[in-house]
């Protein structure tokens, strides 16, 4: 029987490093329990090469004293198979070893990429290629930074294996997003009319955003299983803080407790669509463009989390604190974006202590 494992494990009976392709073990040919750096690097070739192992040797490859990256083969199709058919391979090797959405992600960008120049050699392609996508997304220049990031991915990952002498990428000026911090923060008036314009289900949804400063995608994430009332507290491993493999963890208010608690505790997601589905990042996106429209607001539904940043700031919440709140795992991202507030706390310090005494 074939085993579930995504990755390279090892089988003590064979010395062997092995991997579970399509149903079926196949050996890596790396040899040793201590060679699992040189099975990692031998899986990800596999699959680079589309689940097509480099003919038998002799013998089986060992582990040197010294380890050093073993050669990429240098087969015809690292230099003529066509961007297209590399982002595929980048694709099923980013399954096994990185998250569904970030896979999704990576899937989409790459798509759009792919339509510029998929059909072209992937050495072929230039900074020139690359500048000339960017340049012709009908997106602003914050998600145009954000897709240039995944292409970037891809082709930084053709480089490791092999395939390519350098990233294009690199050489491609980034396009300078401006952060929305400032003015994303939903204000407590613009949370009342999106409440009342919302529907019952989404008004759930806004309920948690507003009371935890949660990701949306976090929000989605809450269940039965994962969330502790009594507690007060959620814990999410879907969510690590900043790959530190650490559980997020969301705090929720005595209130919004009893609010899920209205919802029911049935297995599975507790926050719902009207029609029993879970809701999802995309879900939450369109619901909210409806609810804004419908309140004649201006908002995006991270809003509530740079709302809940700004008041816990404005109220001389130390930094690594919120950040903490945030998930973050320091606080460079709140200096990033919250530089505003973060460069005047001991003022906001002392007026949060005459508003409050």
């Amino acid at each position: 029987m074939s085993r579930h494992v995504e990755g390279p494990w090892y089988r003590t009976s064979k010395d062997t490093w092995y991997a579970t392709l399509n149903g079926k073990n196949v050996s890596l040919r790396v040899k040793g329990e201590a060679s699992k750096p040189e099975a990692v690097k031998a899986w990800h070739r596999l699959m680079a090469d589309g689940g097509t192992l480099p003919p038998a040797r002799d013998k089986p490859v060992s582990p040197t004293p010294d380890p050093k990256p073993l050669p990429v083969r240098d087969t015809p199709s690292s230099s003529t198979d066509t961007v297209k058919a590399v982002a595929d391979r980048f694709i099923l090797d980013a399954r096994s070893r990185l998250k569904p959405n970030t896979v999704r992600i990576y899937a989409y960008d790459l798509g759009t990429f792919s339509r510029e120049a998929g059909s072209l050699p992937l050495s072929a392609v230039g900074p020139a290629h690359v500048g000339r996508w960017v340049s012709g997304l009908g997106v602003n220049p914050t998600t145009k930074g954000m897709m240039l990031r995944s292409v970037g991915a891809f082709f930084g990952w053709a480089v490791r294996m092999g395939m390519l002498d350098r990233n294009p990428v690199k050489m491609v000026a980034k396009p300078k997003g401006r952060s929305r911090s400032q003015s994303a923060v939903i204000g407590e008036a613009d949370h009342g009319k999106l409440v009342e314009a919302a529907t019952p289900y989404f008004r759930a949804v806004l309920d948690v955003l507003h009371a935890t400063g949660c990701r949306p995608s976090e929000a989605a994430s809450l269940t039965a299983e994962n969330t502790d009332l009594t507690a007060g507290v959620a814990v999410l491993d879907v969510h690590k803080c900043d790959r530190s493999g650490k559980p997020r963890l969301v705090f929720l208010p005595p209130a919004l407790c009893d609010r899920l608690r209205a919802l029911g505790r049935s297995p599975g997601p507790l926050l719902r669509t009207a029609r029993g589905n879970p809701w999802t990042g995309r879900t939450i996106t369109q619901a909210m463009r409806k609810a804004c429209k419908a309140a004649g607001v201006k908002a995006i539904a991270y809003g509530y989390r740079h709302a809940y940043a700004t008041e816990a700031l404005s109220r001389g919440v130390p930094d690594a604190t919120v950040a903490a709140l945030l998930g973050h795992g320091s606080t460079a991202v709140l200096h990033k974006h919250y530089s505003h507030l973060t460069s005047r706390a001991d003022v906001l310090r002392q007026a949060a202590a005459r508003v409050r005494g």
